[in-house]
């Protein structure tokens, strides 16, 4: 069941009937991927793309979460983002979702360059964003409007006060909720928490222009709708 008010939804239904589209790193929890949503709202064709191997069990899920939904003809590209080239999909997707990516990726900016690189009209994104204020009984912890946290530097003390704050959010955010040693190829713990501000400039940096924007979860992330 996708969940309903769903700003996500809201964008793809205003920008992708008739036009192709692509979500990426739509797996994780399978039931939110959009690709059923595109296809609901009158997507010409959709894809997945997503870094999980093919013969992986989270592709299965999806393909089994296809078949239930009666949708028999989609694509499924398993690669990381970052290392995908036009030449193998032929032409940009007119419409493209990506939840949720940003902040597990080492490479935030790459991410962006990637997204415009396989986007011709639209993109609706989703991440996680910084509070600049963070105040509990664990101290205080505070980064400018323009800031960006590089969460594998965080120290003792500092994690210690967004952990309580996170945990109140997610159950789990590794690097944030719990120590862990990040390697670059590592994309299941956080790596980056952006503040809205500092979102919206990385991504018009890359050549998109923000045409909406809704803050979500619990003032926790942000969607946006961004041109090309």
């Amino acid at each position: 069941m996708q969940n309903s008010g769903d700003i996500r939804d809201e964008y793809i239904a205003q920008v992708v009937p008739g036009r192709s589209f692509a979500d990426v790193g739509g797996l994780w929890g399978v039931i939110n991927e959009k690709v059923s949503v595109a296809h609901k709202l009158g997507a010409i064709s959709v894809t997945m793309i997503d870094v999980k191997a093919l013969a992986g069990d989270l592709w299965r899920q999806f393909q089994e979460r296809m078949s239930s939904l009666g949708i028999t003809y989609y694509h499924c590209i398993s690669k990381d983002i970052c290392e995908l080239q036009l030449e193998e999909i032929g032409q940009p997707f007119d419409v493209v979702h990506c939840s949720g990516v940003l902040y597990h990726h080492p490479n935030p900016m790459l991410v962006l360059k990637a997204l415009n690189r396989i986007t011709r009209e639209h993109l609706i994104l989703t991440s996680a964003t910084a509070q600049e204020v963070v105040q509990n009984e664990n101290g205080r912890y505070q980064i400018p409007s323009s800031g960006v946290i590089f969460i594998p530097a965080l120290d003792d003390s500092e994690r210690k006060v967004l952990k309580e704050y996170w945990e109140r959010v997610v159950v789990r955010a590794l690097g944030v909720t719990e120590k862990h040693t990040c390697r670059v190829e590592d994309f299941s713990a956080w790596w980056w928490l952006p503040t809205s501000a500092a979102l919206r400039a990385m991504c018009t940096s890359v050549g998109f222009r923000i045409l909406d924007s809704a803050v979500t979860w619990g003032n926790n992330a942000l969607t946006l709708l961004l041109g090309v």
